[in-house]
């Protein structure tokens, strides 16, 4: 746009679009500088983001920002800033006289997360979100608990015939193992989405009659008898014929004769088998097979969702009353509680208790928010977009209000936690006269870098999934995905690089071929070779930050672990469970001891061990431990006893598990169990110094490094089917039906409405995949190396996806082989930069 009103007198409402290290936060605090410069009150302004590090963040780029402009021995601080805020005559006195009062209401500065402010607004609010006195949040561990208690009480109270008939709807009358298993499966994948639709929302699936006896007998005679002159074509037949007469509809319904008649119905085209075309006059029969296996098939989804929805109503009760009694609440809950409170409430009510009006309001990576926080952000932001100004506010608040939104919509990589990036897209709707601007100059990474991002991301149409099968009833998954990706392209802007000169360098290869089919042996190649680069490029230039993202925790824990037998310094982000530490094992084995004295599996672990006074620990002499010191100093001591015999990485495994028992020994379990599971699945970090850091690609949004590995490019773009999928009107409503999830080769037999639900699903998935490749690419400052092991270029991975956009003459069926470079290979070295 050649007119940015960013830098105009007014503030009219905004979103940017900011691609990846195009100065967001710089965008968001200058922004936050023009407000406090036009004059107003510290408190009238709301700044949001996703973690309390951004949050931190802003405060500390307005702060010393103002504070070396106000500094006279930084003449170019203050034209930065400006230039920044556009104000030209800018005085220095008034960024200083701006800095006193900033920091003078340091403590009325709304900056914060998501989460912080959603719990400000429930402290406002307790009666009428029916909020438990003293209240306290909970985090993911306890959240496990209270999950598990309330399931045994579905179990408990529900009689037994109710229990074995909900169990047999919900596996369409199969026979599960684990009953626990199986709600707990409901429970985890449907709640959270379930808890903001309709209460009929699971009762939306119509199930059509099927044909009666009567046309089912005539049907099979008709298949029996057919004139068919191919003999496999009389075999398919009459094994129709078959089934139809046994009514075994289930396995009609996956049949692939059913496919073929339900796209050649909606081409107008004859029906084949195979190559060859079924003799006429079946037609009468055909559409029987299908309306049968058609009502089949929807009246066990409808006997999956009904039942679904009944567990999920026992359940919503028993939670509620357990985080009651406890009063205990979750983030989801306050969320889901503020978004049913807000839609309701005029604003004079909320700004009178929420100590002050909001004025200016606005929010980083937008496109991450879920449709639940949007509810209850949006009365405040299109309030805040309205400009006119209250007639009886004070001379200090008397400005005008505004709105800020910024965001990526390339970047949106939190869907699985609630995330809906199409939310970013409905503010041009819902707010009105928001103007939009584009940031894609990079001032991260290298020309270099920004060529192949281009390069893979506008060609993605070049990959073979981009390009389905004809598909005019829109019931293939594949339809969906091709337009996910050709979408992609097509919307990608060309990004640009505001360091021409600064040097970079791109590699793509394929590590050792290893045959057969399993995946570890090749995960493992690919593994060994990023390694050996990361160990010498580490030894070449020890002072470069080298960032290497999986896709997976399990990987992170294989990387390290490969990199510190190579002698590689290396620091894990994102954390791993403690039990990846012996001497941590070693006091849960004791723990566990005491639980349990007959099992002899945790005394022969402690008789083993070196530890003298482990060695003589009885099971009755922990349980008194634990009696007389408690669970926290019990650990405390059983790991004063191992320390000794430790390196110094199992000695601080041994620090954070004591300090991890520290904090949760309040809200304890009831059981030493249930404190053992915790910290066999509680991550917890182990950071230290360090120029190699290994993390997932959602761990590393909002971080750069010099140089980025990608060792892990071999996963499905289109991911795991989920169990349930919800179809909301637009993307900020609650849902208005909800189901469980449906075999795609079963997509056919659904009305058009869930057709296109279950489809969007799957185009929703390969985005949000892209969006990963996006953002694991542009970390990268100057360097990219990505590995992969040989594969077929028509398989829908990252990898295959990045070798159709770069459109080479390599293949990606050879191993170790190089199929794409550009840059400098020594770009590291000073005088590259020169």
């Amino acid at each position: 746009m050649s007119h940015d009103p960013f830098h105009d007198g007014h503030l009219p409402p905004m979103l940017v679009r900011a691609s990846a290290g195009t100065g967001k936060t710089y965008r968001l605090t200058a922004r936050m500088l023009q407000i406090f410069f036009q004059g107003a009150a510290p408190q009238t302004v709301l700044a949001t983001t996703f973690t309390r590090k951004a949050a931190g963040e802003i405060l500390d780029r307005i702060l010393l920002t103002l504070a070396d402009a106000a500094d006279e021995g930084q003449p170019d601080a203050l034209n930065n800033l400006r230039q920044q805020v556009g104000l030209p005559t800018l005085q220095r006195s008034a960024c200083l006289q701006l800095l006193k009062k900033l920091v003078a209401n340091v403590h009325r500065l709304r900056i914060c997360t998501l989460d912080s402010l959603f719990t400000q607004l429930a402290k406002s609010f307790p009666f009428e979100l029916n909020l438990p006195p003293a209240w306290r949040l909970t985090d993911e561990i306890e959240e496990v608990w209270l999950r598990e208690r309330a399931i045994d009480l579905v179990i408990a109270s529900l009689n037994p015939n109710e229990l074995a008939t909900l169990l047999s709807m919900l596996s369409k009358g199969e026979t599960k193992r684990s009953i626990v298993r199986e709600l707990d499966s409901v429970v985890t994948g449907a709640y959270q989405l379930s808890r903001r639709s309709r209460g009929d929302a699971w009762d939306q699936l119509d199930v059509p009659t099927g044909p009666d006896d009567e046309i089912l007998k005539q049907s099979v005679a008709t298949l029996r008898f057919a004139d068919a002159p191919q003999k496999s074509i009389r075999k398919k037949l009459e094994d129709i014929a078959d089934l139809m007469e046994q009514r075994d509809f289930d396995v009609i319904g996956s049949d692939r004769l059913v496919l073929n008649y339900a796209k050649a119905k909606a081409c107008g085209e004859p029906v084949k088998f195979g190559r060859s075309t079924l003799p006429d006059g079946l037609d009468n029969a055909l559409g029987a097979m299908y309306a049968a296996a058609r009502s089949r098939t929807l009246a066990l989804l409808q006997a999956q969702n009904q039942a679904t929805g009944e567990i999920l109503t026992v359940y919503d009760h028993n939670i509620g009353q357990l985080k009651q009694s406890a009063r205990t609440l979750g983030f989801d809950d306050i969320a889901i509680r503020l978004a049913n409170f807000f839609s309701s409430v005029d604003y004079q009510s909320l700004s009178r208790r929420m100590d002050g009006a909001i004025d200016h309001l606005l929010l980083d990576e937008f496109q991450d928010t879920s449709p639940s926080q949007w509810q209850v952000l949006r009365p405040l932001a299109i309030r805040s977009a309205d400009q006119s100004v209250d007639r009886d506010a004070s001379p200090e608040s008397a400005v005008s209000r505004s709105f800020f939104c910024v965001g990526d919509t390339k970047q949106a990589i939190y869907g699985w936690r609630g995330g809906v990036a199409e939310i970013f897209e409905a503010v041009d709707d819902e707010i009105p006269g928001v103007k939009a601007i584009e940031q894609n100059t990079s001032y991260r990474s290298s020309q270099v870098i920004m060529d192949v991002v281009n390069r893979v991301f506008q060609n993605l149409h070049r990959h073979p999934m981009a390009d389905p099968d004809d598909d005019p009833l829109e019931m293939d998954k594949a339809t969906y995905e091709a337009d996910a990706v050709r979408s992609f392209a097509k919307l990608f802007p060309t990004h640009l690089a505001f360091k021409k000169s600064l040097p970079g360098y791109v590699r793509f290869e394929t590590c050792e071929k290893i045959a057969g089919p399993k995946s570890a042996p090749k995960t493992a190649a690919c593994f060994e070779l990023v390694a050996d680069q990361i160990q010498k490029l580490n030894q070449a230039a020890p002072d470069v930050s080298i960032g290497v993202l999986t896709r997976t925790n399990r990987a992170v824990a294989n990387l390290i672990f490969v990199l510190q037998a190579k002698g590689v310094d290396v620091s894990q982000e994102g954390g791993n469970p403690l039990v990846d530490s012996a001497a941590v094992e070693l006091v849960l084995s004791a723990l566990m001891m005491s639980e349990h004295p007959g099992d002899g599996r945790w005394q022969y672990h402690l008789q083993s061990c070196p530890v003298a006074e482990l060695q003589s620990l009885t099971p009755a002499g922990v349980r008194e431990l634990v009696t007389e010191l408690g669970l926290a100093r019990t650990v405390r001591r059983l790991a004063s006893w191992i320390a000794p015999h430790c390196d110094a990485r199992d000695q601080q495994r041994l620090k954070q598990l004591t300090q991890l028992t520290i904090n949760y020994e309040q809200n304890a379990p009831p059981r030493v169990r249930d404190y053992v599971r915790m910290v066999r699945e509680k991550r917890v970090e182990r950071p230290q110094a360090a120029p190699v850091r290994v993390m997932t690609v959602h761990q590393s949004k909002g971080l750069e490094f010099d140089a980025v590995f990608l060792p892990e490019l071999e996963g499905s773009v289109s991911g795991q089917p989920p169990l349930y999928l919800a179809d909301a009107p637009t993307v900020s409503e609650p849902p208005r039906a909800m189901s469980r999830f449906l075999s795609k080769d079963s997509w056919h037999f659904l009305d058009p409405t869930w057709r296109q639900a279950f489809g969007k699903h799957s185009e929703a998935k390969v985005t949000e995949t892209l969006c990963l490749m996006y953002v694991a690419m542009t970390r990268a400052r100057q360097a990219l190396y990505m590995v992969t092991h040989p594969a077929k270029p028509e398989t829908k991975t990252m990898a295959s996806l990045i070798h159709a956009g770069l459109h080479t003459d390599t293949s990606l069926l050879d191993g170790e082989t190089l199929l794409y470079e550009d840059g400098t290979e020594d770009w590291y070295l000073p005088a590259q930069y020169n």
